[in-house]
């Protein structure tokens, strides 16, 4: 009996070792998470692994920008991952890489300090790609050179930095990749598939949260 009474203790001091190991591994590859604003030596191995494998994403300069994140994003496309631009483990294992922390993340593409989590009340119109809504910029990208589509929010610089993520009230995620001359102040304009979705949208006053 007093075997039995010792061996219980030990076990229970093993499952709950072998949890926290668990729990400290899940952290550390999500920190080795690669994103927009990532910058370092990980990021030339991946930018020079798209290269390899017909992603274009320009030179590898070690900078996680927009032109990496629409390779990322062909890529996860491609191999039929989750489109959210970020090379976690699955789009790594996609490209051969292998998980590594050494990494530091800046909290948007412009360096410019934001509050995780802030919410801000905003106007919302919206637009779509259509020649109306782009006059005299029709077939041109976003201003940061991503396509037009549903999840391109057009914002003033200088209240939300360009490459921030966004997640605004009825309309979901999104990524302040645009701007324009009437766009100003806690103003923001979000884009839509089509030229009818844009019209039925209208105007209308959002909680608009940054997540990074």
């Amino acid at each position: 009996m007093k075997r039995i009474k010792l061996i219980i203790p030990v076990i229970m001091l093993s499952l709950l070792f072998t949890g926290l190991l668990f729990t400290q591994s899940e952290k550390a590859m999500a920190s080795a998470n690669l994103s927009w604003g990532s910058h370092g030596t990980e990021v030339v191995t991946l930018q020079k692994s798209l290269n390899n494998q017909g992603y274009w994403c320009g030179e590898a300069d070690g900078v996680f920008g927009p032109k990496t994140y629409a390779a990322v994003i062909k890529l996860q496309k491609a191999q039929g991952l989750d489109t959210d631009g970020i090379v976690g483990p699955k789009t790594k294992t996609a490209l051969g890489l292998s998980d590594n922390s050494n990494v530091t993340s800046t909290p948007s593409r412009s360096g410019s300090s934001v509050n995780r989590a802030k919410t801000l009340t905003m106007t919302a119109t919206a637009y779509c790609s259509c020649y109306k809504c782009n006059y005299p910029y029709y077939g041109a990208p976003s201003y940061i050179g991503l396509p037009l589509g549903r999840g391109i929010i057009a914002v003033d610089p200088r209240v939300i930095p360009m490459g921030t993520r966004l997640y605004v009230e009825g309309y979901g995620e999104g990524i302040a990749a645009d701007q324009g001359n009437a766009i100003k102040g806690n103003r923001i304009d979000l884009c839509f598939a089509t030229h009818q979705q844009a019209l039925s949208y209208g105007m209308k006053t959002v909680k608009v949260t940054i997540l990074d």
